[in-house]
């Protein structure tokens, strides 16, 4: 058996007494050594009975080398047991439910600000990563104000103006070379921004401006944030399949490992089991021994 099942001595100590009572009641005189004998005989044969049938629920027992039947059940069962656990780890003990109120109930979004600031501080003391982040938002902004989308909006958005403005504005203003200027400018301006030692000074500003963890504007932020970390937890739980990966991680587990993972959660009722065997057994001794008299 495994270390965990040695440890318990309640069963080897029940089964150690019924044999010593057994053999002193040898040392008896009659009419107490039948009383003593079957009394220690029958707790002996209990404790045993429960000792051997624990033990074929986990080793598959042999006999001169030949396997005794149904013996060494949870081996046999091995997949059926690991769908047993992993549904019932799914499904009754790892709720999503419960695991996003338990996240949200401890210092998950202070902790998110708290990142996000010391990132924020980190990349905005980086020339090379504030260069990339201008880069980034420069080739980004380049493909917005160049899609014919925006222009299309630009367009509109301006005729509708000028038209509001009446008859001289109508006849002056063309609202296709206004909106063609706004997106060269744009365009310009997003081409230039990686270079922009303006830009850069902003970036460091704005990473400074991210509270402080337990300032009263971090909790605020940290209460706007508060919906969007739901909306990212429930989604994240939904996708983790956590049937699948309690089976796979089981599945990885020999039969000795599951064995003393079932001995781990079980040993001390497996051997109250034994001790429990050995006073029936103890008490049916008795009996028999006043039913016979």
């Amino acid at each position: 058996m495994s270390d965990t099942r040695k440890a318990d001595w309640k069963g080897p100590v029940t089964g150690a007494v019924s044999a010593v009572v057994a053999g002193i009641s040898f040392a008896l005189p009659e009419p107490w050594r039948r009383g003593v004998f079957l009394l220690g005989a029958a707790a002996f044969v209990g404790w045993g009975t429960n000792a051997i049938a624990i033990r074929m629920l986990f080793d598959r027992i042999r006999i001169l080398g030949i396997p005794v039947p149904f013996t060494g059940v949870i081996p046999a069962k091995r997949k059926a047991l690991i769908a047993a656990i992993a549904h019932s780890v799914a499904h009754k003990l790892v709720q999503p439910g419960a695991l996003k109120e338990q996240v949200l109930q401890s210092d998950f979004v202070a902790a998110l600000v708290e990142v996000a600031r010391e990132r924020l501080r980190s990349a905005s003391s980086d020339d090379a990563m504030v260069a990339r982040i201008l880069e980034e938002v420069s080739a980004r902004g380049k493909e917005l104000v160049k899609s014919p989308r925006l222009r299309d909006h630009l367009h509109r958005k301006l005729e509708a103006g000028i038209r509001e403005k009446g008859f001289l504005a109508r006849a002056l203003v063309d609202p296709a070379a206004v909106g063609n200027a706004i997106v060269d400018t744009a365009h310009s301006f997003l081409a230039d921004l990686p270079s922009d030692p303006d830009a850069k000074a902003r970036i460091r500003e704005l990473a400074e401006r991210v509270p402080a963890a337990g300032s009263a504007e971090a909790r605020a932020l940290e209460d706007r944030l508060r919906p969007l970390a739901e909306g990212m937890l429930e989604a994240t739980l939904a996708r983790i399949d956590v049937d699948r990966i309690v089976r796979q991680n089981l599945e990885g587990y020999t039969d000795a490992q599951i064995k003393d993972l079932v001995l781990r959660a079980t040993a001390e009722h497996l051997g109250w089991l034994e001790v429990w065997g050995g006073v029936l057994g103890a008490i049916s001794g008795v009996a028999m021994h006043f039913l016979a008299r």
